[in-house]
């Protein structure tokens, strides 16, 4: 007895919110009629949700996401191109948004975790390595020991622009919009149009090399070695404020809403309000230099060539746990609701709980775990001995290494479909992997 024809659309609707997707695909092949009821937005925009797969059809459209560069190269064996096979002669609907997307991001994740990859021609240009890399996913940027900024159209791999006003090192590169905003070792802050590669605007203030900078609404947030951090204001084109506490050079550099917070080679870290530009507080414990940090509203996250991460409580200062197990420095920390992760010079990637138990330690690397990058899905690595390491965290296992990356690296930009890496060799190139 077929129930859909004697219940109501809404009731029916209702059963059917209790299959998985895998259930709800066998039941769509039933007949033609069976196909048209679990065709609905509503049903798959739930199993969307629940899987954090929202943003595809609303920050990023993944169902017009194009392929990259036709001459990539397939290094994988199996192109990672989605092609999904629809009649033009049917008589049934289009397929709904929201299963389109389901659809997609299955096989999207399914490249990562099985190396799925296309690698586009080598971005060749700079003559010294690169220092500095960003992307927003139509281009990257990137500067180098040459004192050169370039611009990369990623669908093309072309040089859109290359710029040469720079009197030192580019150091940090951040993009907002249409603007790219450039950090010097000359002392600089430098603003340009990302469309026609002109400057627009540059503060001069720092008394040494401005390493490091983040971008809050209006304002440039930057420091380094004369260790200051400075509020500049985009809008008003001038300084806002100079803010002082940290007695060594500035090493990391991070954002939260109205809040910045800096780690130093003195051990500390020190939040700042950059409204009253003010320090807010200190957070001592660290025995070494602060090397990486992130934080949100509730917790600190910190790394420490001390080989210990700490979480402190954004508020108060005060540190809840200490996570020893690292014998090397820590070089890079991330995290998400679930897990923190954690690289360091000892290979190995420490995955913790918030509340300072051990979950995993994942052993892959050579050397020095540089970069990492996490997501609902994945874990990506970075490190010496040129590799490129995919994690499925969750289960502590390894999904794929990226045998092929053809540089050393020491820089890496992932998005949800590409990888891009720059290479700290002389003369500098950058890699793009693309997943899709």
């Amino acid at each position: 007895m077929d129930f859909t024809s004697i219940l109501p659309e809404e009731v029916t609707e209702q059963i059917l919110s209790y299959l998985s997707p895998t259930d709800l695909a066998s039941v769509s092949e039933t007949c033609c009629k069976w196909r048209e009821i679990t065709n609905v937005n509503t049903l798959w925009l739930h199993h969307c949700l629940v899987r954090g797969w929202l943003k595809f059809g609303l920050a990023c459209d993944l169902i017009h996401e194009e392929p990259l560069y036709p001459k990539a190269t397939n290094v994988s064996g199996t192109s990672p191109v989605f092609v999904l096979e629809v009649p033009r002669k049917t008589s049934l609907t289009p397929i709904c948004k929201w299963k389109n997307i389901f659809i997609r991001v299955k096989h999207l994740n399914r490249n990562w975790a099985r190396g799925c990859y296309t690698v586009a021609p080598i971005l060749r240009g700079h003559k010294e390595k690169v220092t500095a890399l960003e992307s927003n996913g139509q281009i990257i940027v990137s500067g180098s020991d040459d004192k050169s900024l370039k611009i990369w159209n990623i669908q093309t791999c072309k040089c859109l622009h290359s710029i040469e006003a720079h009197s030192d090192t580019i150091t940090s590169i951040k993009l907002k919009d249409r603007l790219i905003v450039t950090a010097c070792a000359d002392g600089s802050i430098r603003l340009y149009d990302a469309t026609t590669g002109r400057e627009c605007l540059s503060f001069i203030g720092h008394a040494g090399s401005v390493d490091h900078i983040t971008l809050v609404n209006q304002y440039i947030i930057s420091a380094g070695t004369d260790k200051t951090v400075r509020v500049w204001s985009i809008l008003d084109r001038n300084l806002k404020c100079t803010m002082y506490g940290h007695s060594d050079d500035i090493e990391c550099l991070s954002s939260n809403d109205n809040l910045v917070l800096s780690g130093s080679w003195d051990n500390t870290l020190i939040s700042w309000d950059i409204h009253n530009g003010t320090m807010i507080r200190r957070f001592d414990g660290h025995k070494e230099v602060v090397t990486c940090c992130q934080f949100d509203k509730n917790k600190v996250i910190s790394g420490s060539a001390d080989s210990d991460v700490r979480i402190w409580q954004t508020r108060t200062g005060i540190c809840v746990h200490v996570l020893s197990g690292h014998t090397g420095e820590i070089y890079c920390v991330v995290y998400n609701e679930s897990v923190i992760a954690s690289g360091s010079s000892d290979s190995t990637i420490r995955v913790w709980y918030h509340t300072g138990e051990i979950k995993s330690v994942l052993r892959q690397h050579l050397g020095v775990v540089r970069c990492l990058y996490i997501n609902s899905d994945r874990l990506v690595s970075g490190g010496d001995q040129k590799k490129i390491v995919v994690w499925d965290y969750k289960k502590g296992e390894l999904l794929n290494v990226v045998h092929r990356h053809p540089t050393l690296l020491h820089l890496m930009h992932v998005s949800d479909t590409k990888l891009i890496t720059a290479s700290p060799e002389r003369p500098g190139t950058i890699t793009i992997l693309s997943y899709w």
